[in-house]
């Protein structure tokens, strides 16, 4: 009766942490503080599930090596560069804060969610609070004519998050077999983020979407000709779009634009990170350091925006606080993560690799001109998606019929 008690207690506990997920996704894209309490409960409910159950924690941790160590080897050389940071403490707090507690949403969907049916309740909540944040986004352009819409978390963030959802969204309308007839409500959400992407206007995140999108039609169509003339109609109707609206033509040419303010301070910062890196080459000036020694030393004359903290590029801000070990683990892991989406797609046909590849690739490529691994609510979210990909494909693998 002790036994079947204790069964029953962890399978009470695994049910609360679905629910408190639940509560985090619905809450993923437009609140930071109800999100993070409702992690924060999911993580004590997992604590309770370990502590009443914890006789299976070899069987929970099994995971596929060819995700695992390409990031183990980028946490591994950015550790390095903590232990021989000048605040060695804070390097570790600052690091526990970005792989441990932002990445609780991977954890526990990897650990405690093994049903494709609770995966794609927590995916349509995470969608559900995306179109509402979208639908702010498309209010502040269309009625408040702001052109910079920040929706319900700063133009950033809502970039950021956008950097995700746009290329998931179009791997599901490709591969409309995944939902069935929840197709219009998928046609409805990229229909809204599209506008809220064009309003939002932030070019990192234009780009990005420019690059990840071609390369996830061209992978998902068995047509190598109809995803060209797929290819070709949406590059027509971009660059109608953009031609056609003064305002979207006008914000994309500044993209070259280094006399522009924000282009000219990014390749300051850069210049500093530089400098940086050229100082402490090998191990960089140590993880979460960046900010104090921006300010303290490397800031440059010509930077008028002088109370910035971080890089403005992942790359930039790894090589300044991780030097050469960090930049080698970083591409390492983006290059790891690339294969292991591409072949494991290939083998597979299994969507969960497409919409691994869409956020991990969309989130990175906007992060070469804005530190998105430093944003708490956009990397909440990053590792949460990631979760349910990883968990969909381990799931459809363990029931023996991967071509979902």
């Amino acid at each position: 009766m002790g036994d079947l008690k204790c069964i029953d207690d962890a399978g009470t506990a695994e049910k609360w942490i679905f629910y408190f997920l639940c509560g985090y996704a619905l809450f993923s894209n437009t609140s930071i503080a109800v999100g993070n309490v409702f992690l924060s409960l999911s993580i004590a409910a997992a604590l309770f599930r370990v502590y009443k159950k914890h006789d299976d924690w070899r069987e929970l941790l099994i995971i596929d090596k060819k995700l695992a160590v390409p990031f183990l080897l980028f946490i591994g050389m950015m550790l390095i560069s903590a232990i021989f940071s000048a605040d060695v403490v804070w390097s570790l707090r600052v690091m526990g804060d970005h792989y441990l507690y932002r990445m609780t949403g991977f954890y526990l969907v990897w650990l405690f969610v093994r049903d494709k049916k609770k995966l794609l309740i927590l995916f349509y909540f995470a969608l559900l609070s995306h179109f509402v944040n979208a639908s702010v986004c498309i209010y502040q352009g269309f009625v408040e004519m702001n052109f910079r819409a920040t929706g319900l978390i700063g133009y950033m963030m809502t970039g950021g998050t956008l950097a995700m959802w746009m290329p998931v969204l179009i791997v599901l309308v490709l591969e409309n077999k995944f939902y069935r007839w929840n197709k219009y409500i998928v046609y409805s959400v990229l229909l809204a983020a599209t506008l809220a992407t064009l309003f939002n206007a932030t070019r990192g995140v234009w780009l990005a979407i420019g690059v990840v999108a071609p390369v996830l039609i061209l992978l998902s169509v068995r047509s190598k000709v109809r995803g060209i003339i797929v290819l070709s109609l949406l590059f027509a109707c971009t660059a109608g779009i953009f031609y056609s609206v003064p305002v979207l033509h006008n914000r994309l040419a500044t993209i070259t634009d280094t006399t522009m303010q924000s282009n000219s301070e990014r390749l300051l910062l850069w210049q500093s990170a530089r400098n940086m890196f050229a100082d402490y080459p090998v191990t960089g000036v140590g993880y979460g350091e960046f900010h104090d020694n921006y300010q303290e030393k490397y800031i440059l004359p010509e930077a008028k925006e002088r109370y910035l903290g971080h890089a403005h590029s992942n790359f930039f801000q790894v090589l300044a606080e991780g030097g050469m070990l960090g930049v080698a683990g970083l591409l390492a892991w983006w290059l790891g993560m690339v294969i292991y989406c591409i072949r494991g797609w290939l083998d597979s046909r299994n969507i969960g690799y497409l919409t691994f590849l869409g956020i991990f690739a969309g989130l990175m490529l906007q992060g070469l001109t804005e530190y998105t691994m430093g944003d708490s609510i956009v990397m909440k979210l990053f590792w949460f998606g990631l979760g349910l990909s990883y968990q969909w494909i381990s799931v459809s693998a363990a029931e023996g019929n991967e071509n979902v």
